[in-house]
């Protein structure tokens, strides 16, 4: 168990925290310093190598090398169970049609026992527009429009997954088919008869962005 902290040093890491969950990375020392009101960096400085020194941070020579360490303490506040997966945009579950671009939306914040064994520095998220995945359930949960897609981007892909797939720079989520010979095949589960399957010569340039591991209601989706 991680030493006790001082008023001032729960006050630190309840700041870095924080920042975590709403930006995905560590805060600058100059953040942290207008932060806590500081006159100078080394203030701040003090209080990390206390943090570190009882086992609560790790810091690296990185810029923004703060990283926080897992505690058994039954006492730890709620944001130990959460991490902070950034939205990226939108999944375009119809046409490929929309520029593959990273947006900045936001953090959705998830408790790690629903996450697991995942990797947390590879997982993003992203909106589903659109209905050519309707169909197509992840763990009793529809890939329906509005819903959040939780994407591992290193995860091992095979056959029969929702992956999302750049295409000449626009994105899709789309079921892949990997057992034909020189292709891929990105192909709907729809209840909209539209929809129909994407066929790739296996040496074009598209790209695999990640494969989908979750998906999450969103209780806020405007359709």
């Amino acid at each position: 168990m991680a030493d006790k902290l001082t008023q001032r040093q729960e006050q630190v890491l309840t700041l870095i925290r924080d920042f975590f969950l709403e930006n995905g990375q560590a805060p600058s020392l100059g953040e942290l310093q207008d932060m806590l009101g500081f006159s100078s960096k080394r203030g701040v400085v003090n209080h990390l190598i206390a943090l570190e020194n009882k086992g609560y941070i790790f810091r690296s020579s990185e810029p923004r090398g703060i990283k926080l360490l897992d505690e058994t303490d039954d006492s730890n506040i709620e944001y130990e169970y959460l991490i902070g997966i950034p939205i990226f945009g939108y999944a375009n579950a119809g046409t490929p049609l929309v520029t593959a671009e990273e947006e900045a939306l936001g953090m959705l914040k998830v408790d790690k026992n629903l996450i697991g064994k995942k990797v947390k520095k590879d997982l993003f998220a992203l909106i589903v527009k659109g209905d050519s995945m309707n169909e197509r359930d992840l763990d009793g949960i529809k890939v329906e429009e509005g819903k959040y897609l939780i994407v591992d981007k290193e995860a091992e892909v095979q056959d029969g997954d929702i992956v999302v797939a750049v295409i000449d720079n626009s994105a899709t989520v789309k079921n892949i088919s990997l057992n034909t010979k020189d292709m891929v095949v990105l192909y709907p589960e729809s209840n909209n008869p539209k929809h129909q399957p994407i066929y790739i010569d296996s040496n074009s340039d598209f790209l695999i962005n990640g494969k989908v591991v979750m998906v999450l209601d969103n209780p806020m989706r405007v359709t």
